[in-house]
Formats: structure tokens, sequence, C-alpha cells
């Protein structure tokens, strides 16, 4: 599933396509990924301009004249641009090694579900093989885009991201830390890549109760989130199965990646083989040894 790093490195890569451009036409499919009728998206989008891109947690917003439309990527959607004099890379493939669905840019397939024709000429072609992601159509006013993520986490690299905000967000929680670092009303945009590798950077154990850390564990957690967010924006993002960035090509993030998927692999700092559990359903990666269960003293923290 894209997380923060895959939808920011995405909205990077389309601004330069996209913002100042109108939409003069578009095609959208009847599918359960639009939370908005595809008829209103064909009455409302043509004519107005984007303005501008931005994010919010795993939240793609085009922000247009009139409008805000919001594209969620689920677990396989992958947004890119058509570019006008590029070639159709020769349909789909998947990577024998990683799983990864490649697209390059692509001409419109069934799994093409929103196609959205600009002015000078391309396409941002929105492509959800599983359709778990989103689609919404916003009219703007001055407070929607607050009412509408209301209730979402603290943003990683907005000043509401503090540590008086982050150690309040612990305030009566009794889960494990995993399963906390994967609640969106907590911290937006972390998912179970990022969540697993916060996790090690700060040498915490991913099964620990959250009434359990110190808050010395905490201030190392807050400090790890932004760290490996970055890291995974700088690397294009991580790119595992079906994530592309805008224009088809591979995040490299994944050969960065210190825990999640190192099953079996030894730890880079002390060689403890990496180990696998179940959390929350989700496959949950830590280091037995930098991350030890019981926690370990602030005299003998690991620097990951």
């Amino acid at each position: 599933m894209p997380e923060l790093p895959e939808v920011e490195t995405i909205r990077r890569g389309l601004e330069a396509h996209a913002v100042g451009q109108t939409v003069v036409d578009l095609t959208a499919a009847d599918c359960k990924i639009f939370q908005v009728q595809p008829a209103q998206l064909l009455e409302h989008l043509p004519g107005q301009k984007i303005h501008e891109l931005d994010r919010r947690g795993k939240y793609l917003i085009v922000v247009l004249d009139r409008h805000y439309l919001l594209i969620h990527f689920g677990m396989t959607g992958q947004l890119t641009f058509r570019h006008p004099d590029r070639p159709d890379s020769e349909g789909f493939h998947r990577h024998p090694v990683t799983g990864l669905q490649r697209t390059f840019q692509h001409a419109p397939d069934r799994h093409t579900h929103l196609q959205i024709h600009l002015e000078g000429g391309g396409a941002l072609l929105f492509r959800d093989i599983r359709k778990f992601g989103k689609v919404l159509l916003l009219e703007k006013g001055k407070k929607v885009l607050a009412e509408f993520f209301s209730e979402m986490g603290l943003e990683p690299f907005s000043p509401a991201y503090n540590i008086a905000a982050f150690l309040e967000g612990f305030r009566n929680r009794k889960v494990r830390i995993k399963s906390l670092l994967l609640d969106q009303h907590f911290v937006a945009g972390i998912g179970n890549i990022y969540a697993d590798e916060a996790l090690f950077r700060a040498g915490i154990h991913p099964a620990r109760k959250v009434q359990s850390l110190r808050r010395w564990e905490k201030e190392s957690l807050f400090e790890a989130i932004p760290e490996v967010l970055k890291e995974g924006i700088e690397h294009g993002g991580t790119s595992l199965r079906d994530y592309v960035q805008s224009d088809g090509q591979m995040g490299t993030h994944q050969e960065n990646l210190r825990v999640y998927g190192q099953k079996g692999e030894p730890c880079y700092q002390c060689e403890t083989p990496i180990q696998k559990i179940v959390m929350s359903q989700r496959g949950t990666h830590f280091c037995p040894s930098c991350q030890p269960r019981s926690g370990r003293s602030r005299k003998n923290r690991r620097s990951v």
C-alpha cells in the first residue's frame, strides 16, 4: 500500500505536468473506487484549472477552481502521467523477483478507472487492480478540507507535529505500539513498512504495550518517524509489488530497508537474524536484539 513517502513522491512527480493545466475531458469507469458519481466528475471537472497538488496523510489532493479532487491509493493504486510525445510501453508485466506490476507510461486498460485529460495533451491515469482506492470530489469552502480530515492524526513535517501533541496521542491508549502507529488517527501517513522501520530505529519492540514505553522511548520514536519517512521520499518510495512513481519507474527505498521484508537476514547492526510475526493482521519485522520485548535501558540504547 502506498504510504506517505510514496504519495508524496507521486505528488512531486506530477507537479510539473499537472499544475497550471486545465482539465479538458475525463473518462471515469463505473466501479467502487468512486465515492462520487462518475457523471458528477464529468459535469464538474472539465474547464477547471489545476492550481496545486497537495497531500494529507495518504491522500493526494488536486486543488481546482471550484473543487478538491481527493485520491487515496488503497493497496494497488497507481497514478501516472501519460505524456503526449512519449511512446507507451508494451503491455504490463510483473518483475520476476519483486513481483512489481510494472507500468511505465501506458495506454489505458481495464484497470485504468479514471483518465483526466489536460489541455497540453497529456493525461493523468489512475489505475487500481484491486479497486481498494478512493476518488472523492469536494466542493471548495473555507473549512472543507479541515472538516474532512478532522479526525486524521498528526501530519509529519508540519508544525502540528510536535512532541507535546505526539505524547498526548498516547493518553489512555492500551494497544500495542505497532497497532498505534498504523492508526491514522495518531500520526497520518504511516503504514506497515514505515512503522516497522521507525520502531527499529527507535529500538522499540512492535508488540510492546504503549503504556510500557518510557518517555525517552516515545521521544526516540517521535524523532524516528520523520527520519524514516524522509529517507523514503529521498529514494522515490518503496516498490515491492505495485507501487510506481508518476512516470512508471520503481522507487528504490526497498534497497535501504533495515527490517521490513528482511526475515532471516542478519541485522545490519548486530547480525542477529530479523524475525517476522503477525500483528494487526500485518507481517511485522524486527530485530530481537536491537528491539528486545522487555525494553532496554537508555544507557544501552543502540544507535540505528
